[in-house]
């Protein structure tokens, strides 16, 4: 499963981001393997997305190796259940920003909310890359690529809120994102939990910017379904 991994860094964001990526090997695990790392406009944390093939494992994770590397303040979690992703439109803006976006709903709407986020028909500046049940101090949470804050927030304002069900959406721009994870498993991974094949007209693109961990630079070159590591 996906587990969104809150890491609340005790010094300046910018050497707290860089030492995630250089101590990223130490930080996982083969049960416990790092997809991306983003960071939220005015948020004093990073999030860094596992895909967790066992629960028990992420306890060594955050309990012992991030507190002792990289000298944290404290973590969060958030799982991310049931997650579908979206291919992207081909002839899409050049210049998109990425935002999340956090709905809240009642409980007797959530599946309903849930199935019409998947379900609606966006446009080419304003389109969603994934969604997910939250349950955390959200409901539901969707990653979305438009042109502009206003943009987002006017497709949110008249595709979103008005959905029965809804109490509350909050919009919130990623400064920058990075994949961890090789190109082959991350693309892999999409593809068993895409919302509908992509159409002549759309693609399988990955958006996030790359990096690797360190001395796997080869593993961007692997061909088979072998494990991660």
């Amino acid at each position: 499963m996906m587990i969104i991994v809150r890491i609340f860094p005790s010094g300046n964001l910018d050497e707290a981001w860089n030492r995630i990526l250089d101590h990223l090997e130490s930080i996982s695990s083969q049960h416990c393997i790092p997809l991306y790392l983003s960071q939220q406009e005015e948020k004093n944390f990073m999030s860094l997305v596992y895909d967790v093939v066992d629960t028990d494992f992420l306890y060594d994770i955050l309990v012992n190796r991030i507190p002792s590397v990289l000298q944290t303040e404290k973590t969060r979690t958030i799982t991310l259940l049931k997650p579908a992703f979206f291919p992207a439109p081909r002839n899409r803006p050049e210049n998109l920003e990425r935002y999340q976006v956090a709905l809240k709903a009642v409980s007797q709407e959530l599946k309903n909310v849930f199935n019409r986020v998947l379900d609606l028909r966006y446009p080419k500046d304003a389109f969603p890359t994934y969604v997910a049940y939250s349950f955390g101090e959200d409901d539901i949470l969707a990653s979305m690529l438009s042109t502009s804050r206003a943009r987002v927030n006017q497709f949110v304002k008249e595709n979103l809120e008005p959905l029965k069900g809804v109490t509350s959406v909050e919009v919130s721009l990623i400064n920058r994102s990075k994949r961890v994870a090789p190109a082959l498993m991350w693309k892999e991974y999409k593809e068993g939990k895409y919302v509908y094949k992509p159409s002549p007209e759309q693609e399988e693109s990955d958006f996030l910017g790359r990096t690797t961990l360190p001395d796997a630079r080869d593993r961007e070159l692997e061909t088979s379904n072998s494990s991660f590591w």
